[in-house]
């Protein structure tokens, strides 16, 4: 699938602050909701259309004052979290990062750990910080971590209901987000003033500041840039590892590392496959169809349908980045009897082939709430064909598919914010589920701990060798 970001090219920039007069807050408004009612597959997926008429009602009551760009970001935010949708996206124009948008050279200086709704310090990106990792920190700037949590969740986007990709979300980003929709941008931020737990008590504590680009680097150091491996537990157990379905080919050649990867286990007479695809977000959908291809010995459907919302052109084209080829793609969508509007022109649509030789072993998959897009459409397939066993968090992207494919990146002229629209709706190739409004929910459950991570230990790798062990 085309990712969001890579669409992204640089805009005019706004000044944060300067606030919009109503008649500037509207036209912005009506051009937001034109094109998400125009072009998003997936607006009334999961919330009815009255729902979201009265969302958009509710905010366009409050444009009758000046607001500033951030102001405008934080009204128009909610409604696109009510979509249900992971890939839609609304960026600011001062965009130093993914989600670092405002205050960003005054940042929360600690990282994050969230396991209950309760925060734990992971650990800080200021050496003269003296709190020990593992501390619960109960509250920021007198605002309790429950009703920070609760008011950063209703903000973040995710597929249907799931609540597990908002909460990797908010491990990853939660300095971020915190000075989004906690910090005003413009005043000057100092300190945090927090209280934390010590010996059963509450205490209270001063802590500095920190720039963006500090806490980038000391979270960019904690991840494996690999995008793929093969390992060997033992003589009867392989971990094969994917961290993305979206390599950079100049450097890695996927098909290639998969043909190897099953050669390699199948002549090693392995019986156990350890599938990880934690904290994978996707990528290429072909890839998703193309490793499900090596653990079934049967042909398989792996998508039902790919639904857009239509085949005219849209109002707001001259605000819009669109795809290479907009007009003439739009030609070759096909409406079915009952006025659907569908894309025909997808490999995954067609009955999938297994490999000559695929590994008919056991497998156990290793998910969290970040695995997402691709790799939860490969996930809701595998388990309608009853092939693996899942193992950890449920999947952040929707079991019965997702929106997405490529985008219209629409520029709202006075804010200057882009809002990033899926143009695809997929549906998987999947028998009814339990959850219709949810991810792929793991056989086994292993939530992460705070107590865990400080000990250097893989909960969920741990239980999943307990279950081979077991047999």
């Amino acid at each position: 699938m085309v990712l969001f970001m890579t669409q992204i090219i640089g805009a005019p920039v706004v000044d944060a602050q300067s606030a919009m007069d109503p008649p500037q807050l509207k036209e912005d408004f009506e051009l937001f909701r034109t094109a998400l009612e125009e072009a998003h597959p997936g607006i009334y997926r999961y919330e009815p259309k009255s729902s979201m008429d009265s969302g958009f009602e509710t905010i366009f009551k409050e444009l009758d004052q000046p607001l500033s760009q951030q102001e405008f970001y934080k009204l128009l935010n909610p409604i696109l979290a009510k979509i249900g949708c992971g890939h839609t996206k609304l960026i600011p124009s001062e965009d130093e990062g993914f989600m670092y948008y405002y205050n960003t050279a005054a940042l929360f200086p600690l990282k994050l750990f969230l396991e209950n709704n309760r925060a734990y310090v992971h650990y800080s990106y200021d050496s003269n910080i003296t709190l020990e990792p593992g501390t619960e920190i109960t509250a920021i700037n007198g605002i309790a971590m429950e009703e920070i949590i609760d008011g950063l969740m209703n903000n973040l986007f995710s597929d249907g209901r799931n609540q597990t990709f908002k909460y990797q979300e908010l491990n990853r980003y939660f300095n971020a987000l915190f000075s989004n929709f906690y910090l005003e941008e413009g005043k000057s931020h100092s300190h945090f003033d927090i209280t934390y737990m010590r010996r059963g008590r509450k205490v209270k504590m001063k802590l500095p500041t920190v720039p963006v680009q500090k806490v980038m680097e000391r979270d960019t150091a904690q991840y494996n840039n690999l995008p793929y491996q093969l390992e060997f537990k033992n003589a009867k157990t392989a971990v094969l590892t994917i961290r993305t379905f979206w390599p950079d080919e100049r450097k890695y050649n996927f098909e290639n590392f998969l043909k190897q990867s099953f050669t390699d286990i199948n002549t090693k007479n392995i019986q156990n496959l350890i599938l990880d695809l934690r904290g994978n977000e996707g990528g290429k959908d072909a890839y998703g169809a193309l490793l499900l291809s090596y653990l079934v010995n049967a042909q398989f459907r792996y998508y039902d349908k790919l639904v857009v919302a239509t085949n005219e052109r849209f109002s707001f084209v001259d605000h819009a980045q669109l795809p290479d080829g907009y007009e003439q793609l739009r030609t070759m969508i096909t409406q079915t009897a009952d006025g659907e509007f569908r894309w025909e022109h997808n490999v995954n649509l067609q009955l999938q082939i297994p490999q000559e030789y695929p590994f008919m072993g056991q497998v156990y998959v290793l998910i969290d709430g970040a695995s997402f897009s691709v790799t939860s459409e490969f996930c809701a397939v595998a388990n309608d064909l009853d092939r693996v066993s899942f193992i950890g968090e449920e999947t952040g992207g929707g079991y019965y598919g997702n929106n997405s494919g490529a985008f219209a990146i629409v520029t709202l002229p006075n804010s200057k914010m882009k809002l990033g629209i899926p143009l695809m709706s997929y549906y998987t190739a999947v028998k009814d589920n339990q959850f219709t409004d949810r991810g792929i929910v793991p056989h086994y459950q292993v939530q992460p701990t705070i107590k865990g991570i400080l000990s250097g230990k893989d909960e969920i790798m741990e239980q999943t060798m307990k279950i081979i062990h077991k047999g």
